[in-house]
């Protein structure tokens, strides 16, 4: 946003100013609702990316702010917990831009429900990365946002489709390259002539697809913020980093170690060898350029 922020006037140059503005939040999910409105009766597909929960750190109101900033924190995520004072009052604003977020969801879903549109609209839920360590915490993956391990780009996600998405949780890693294929899968076009990184997840809707559990997931960060510039696949269980200023490697077993404590590199040398020799036939493959300060070839 060029100016403003959750609280209006937003001075966002893509969102008309209205009497009723707000919160930044409620704000577009009015649009989200009044949108369906207008084509309830037709087929309709919203893109609904809230600002939320992104700095600027701003608590939703005084009375939610006191709510997050007396309430225990969780020991074992570390969530809400830190003794510095400053720290816990953007811990607690965030949880309250947290919980506008989920009231918005309900908003839509109470809507979806009232119009007898909820059994024909799948909804999918996501983020773009990890958490912020200024406002949040999870003692349970290493790394936060801007780092490549668990804790930078392991995030909720949730698929929900009344009698066609099964409830419960899976253990298949995703991406968000596949909600576009999903959704192409979803409206039954197969005529489209262009490239698809991701994979259409409906065989997941049902049961944990083999297939999918198995293939590979790759990243490429070019930017040398925090640990620097690398490429990682993840395969099954296994995530493999190949950091590209030393060409130093980093081997996971995420089943076993979710905290990415223990480099089994120089331990699982088979299993290193196999996922290397794949991440480097996909930069090929994809014409991926190695940043000027790398040592490697190829």
């Amino acid at each position: 946003m060029l100016a403003g922020g959750y609280w209006a006037p937003f001075s966002n140059p893509f969102i008309e100013k209205k009497p009723t503005d707000n919160w930044l939040t409620d704000r577009l999910t009015d649009d989200a609702i009044e949108f369906m409105a207008e084509h309830k009766n037709e087929p309709f597909l919203i893109n609904l990316n809230y600002y939320a929960v992104h700095r600027p750190i701003k608590y939703r109101s005084k009375e939610l702010y006191q709510k997050y900033f007396d309430k225990r924190g969780d020991t074992i995520t570390g969530q809400g917990l830190h003794a510095n004072k400053k720290k816990h009052e953007y811990f607690a604003s965030y949880a309250t831009m947290v919980e506008s977020v989920d009231d918005n969801i309900k908003r839509i879903t109470d809507y979806l429900d009232a119009n007898n549109l909820r059994e024909n609209t799948v909804i999918i839920f996501t983020s773009d990365n990890g958490y912020h360590s200024m406002a949040s915490a999870n003692k349970l993956m290493r790394g936060a946002k801007g780092d490549i391990y668990e804790g930078g780009i392991k995030v909720p996600m949730f698929v929900n489709w009344p009698k066609k998405v099964t409830p419960r949780r899976s253990e298949v890693a995703v991406s968000g390259l596949d909600v576009f294929p999903t959704l192409m899968n979803l409206a039954n076009i197969t005529d489209f002539k262009g490239t698809l990184d991701g994979n259409s997840i409906t065989d997941l809707f049902s049961s944990d697809d083999k297939k999918l559990s198995e293939r590979p997931l790759f990243w490429h960060l070019a930017s040398r913020f925090k640990h620097g510039t690398c490429s990682v696949i993840r395969k099954g269980d296994y995530k493999l980093i190949q950091f590209l200023a030393d060409g130093k490697l980093e081997l996971y077993n995420l089943k076993t170690d979710p905290k990415e404590s223990k480099n089994l590199s120089n331990i699982e040398v088979e299993t290193t060898e196999s996922l290397l020799k794949e991440l480097v036939s996909w930069r090929k493959d994809n014409k991926v350029p190695l940043p000027p300060n790398s040592i490697l070839e190829f």
